[in-house]
């Protein structure tokens, strides 16, 4: 602990830059590197931690900057992350996004109005929504389609440029006979 009978060193130790050097994620904490001294175990910050939770621990390397009462690192808690060289800032416009070691990104470029998802290239999504998922929007999909249950639409469904409810069978018998391909 500093003196407290200096207070520009007091009021100076205050503040520290510093390094991730380990992470305990099971107890939340992490041990920051200040020059030559690595602190003890030591909580981090998060944005969100009563009834909403947001669990987004820092990284090895990280820079951070360090509160530490009294001017002790070792009762420091980290109040947030810088950029440096390290691990640069990844956008240099007004886009707001969270980017992922492995690739995945998700941002929202306000002056295009443009909600992006990108999943590395072993990702996958899952949305589990036991009431129900709507989607008020036209929907395009590039890719295939598999449904374990009843697909319904309340219009018509048009599929190789067929449509099920207007198009016309040829070759039509009556009796047992079967239609022929549709037009």
């Amino acid at each position: 602990m500093s003196d407290l009978n200096d207070p520009r060193r007091l009021i100076g130790n205050l503040m520290r830059l510093g390094t991730i050097e380990t992470l305990d994620l099971a107890q939340g904490t992490v041990r920051v590197r200040v020059g030559e001294i690595v602190t003890g175990d030591i909580p981090f910050a998060a944005s969100r931690a009563g009834a909403v939770r947001i669990w987004s621990p820092p990284s090895l390397g990280e820079q951070v900057l360090l509160f530490c009462p009294e001017g002790d690192v070792e009762a420091g808690i980290i109040l947030g992350a810088l950029f440096c060289d390290a691990h640069p800032a990844p956008t240099s416009d007004g886009t707001f996004l969270i980017d992922f070691a492995d690739g995945t990104r998700i941002s929202y470029d306000p002056q295009a109005h443009k909600l992006a998802i990108t999943l590395s290239a072993s990702g996958a999504a899952e949305i589990t929504a036991p009431g129900g998922l709507t989607l008020n929007a036209d929907v395009k999909l590039n890719g295939k389609l598999d449904a374990t249950a009843k697909i319904t639409s309340a219009d018509d469904v048009v599929g190789g440029g067929k449509s099920l409810k207007g198009h016309k069978h040829l070759q039509v018998q009556p009796g047992s006979g079967v239609s022929g391909l549709p037009q």
